[in-house]
C-alpha cells in the first residue's frame, strides 16, 4: 500500500536583489527555505534578472545550485514582446518602477506567480497592480516570542503602570537571608 501525499506547489519569481542576496549571504537561502517555504516549489529567475547578475558579475550557475539546494526547482524563463509591451503600460501606470523591474513584474504577472523583492517601491507598485509579492526583510521572525505568557513579562508590565505595588511583590519573591537554597529542587 502506497501513500501519495498532495504537496501544493508553489511558484515564486526572485528579483535580482534577492538573488544577490543569496550569493552574498550563506543563511539568507536558509531564511528564505524556511520562512517562503520553498522545497517542492518552483523558482523562476526572469531573463532580465539573468542578465542584471551576469552583468554585476554574479555567478547564475551559484544562485541556481544555492535555490535548488533549498529543495526547490529552478525555471529560467525569457521576457517575451508581449512582456515587454505589459512593462511599457506598467511603467506608464506605476511610478516608481524603472525598466528592468517593470519587465520582472510583468513576467510574474504573465506566469502568475509570487514576486520575491526586497525592494519597498517594487513591493508596492507589484501590490498595486494585483500581484502577490513578499519582502524578506519585512518577513515576521519573533511571532512565536509575541505570544509567550511568563511571570517576568506581567511583572514588568505592571511595574511600568504601578511600582510601589510591584516593587512589593518583587521583595517577596527575593530569597531571604534566612532561607535556605534547597539543591534537590533543580534536579
Amino acid at each position: 500500500m502506497s501513500v501519495t501525499t498532495n504537496v501544493m506547489q508553489n511558484e515564486f519569481t526572485l528579483d535580482t536583489c534577492v538573488s544577490i542576496k543569496l550569493c552574498e549571504n550563506p543563511n539568507f537561502a536558509d531564511f528564505l527555505a524556511c520562512r517562503i517555504g520553498l522545497r517542492g516549489s518552483i523558482v523562476h529567475l526572469s531573463s532580465q534578472t539573468l542578465n542584471e547578475l551576469t552583468r554585476l558579475c554574479y555567478g547564475v550557475e551559484y544562485v541556481t545550485e544555492k535555490i535548488q539546494g533549498m529543495g526547490a526547482r529552478v525555471i529560467m524563463g525569457p521576457i517575451t514582446n508581449k512582456m515587454k509591451n505589459e512593462a511599457d503600460y506598467l511603467e506608464s501606470k506605476c511610478q516608481t518602477l524603472h525598466e528592468g523591474d517593470s519587465q520582472i513584474l510583468a513576467y510574474a504577472r504573465t506566469t502568475r506567480t509570487t514576486l520575491v523583492t526586497c525592494d519597498r517601491g517594487f513591493v508596492c507598485a507589484a501590490e498595486s497592480v494585483g500581484t502577490g509579492v513578499i519582502n524578506p526583510d519585512l518577513l515576521p521572525c519573533d511571532e512565536r516570542t509575541k505570544n509567550v505568557r511568563s511571570k517576568f513579562r506581567r511583572i514588568v508590565r505592571k511595574a511600568s503602570r504601578k511600582p510601589s505595588e510591584t516593587r512589593h511583590k518583587t521583595r517577596s519573591l527575593i530569597l531571604k537571608p534566612s532561607h535556605k537554597i534547597v539543591w534537590s529542587a533543580f534536579n
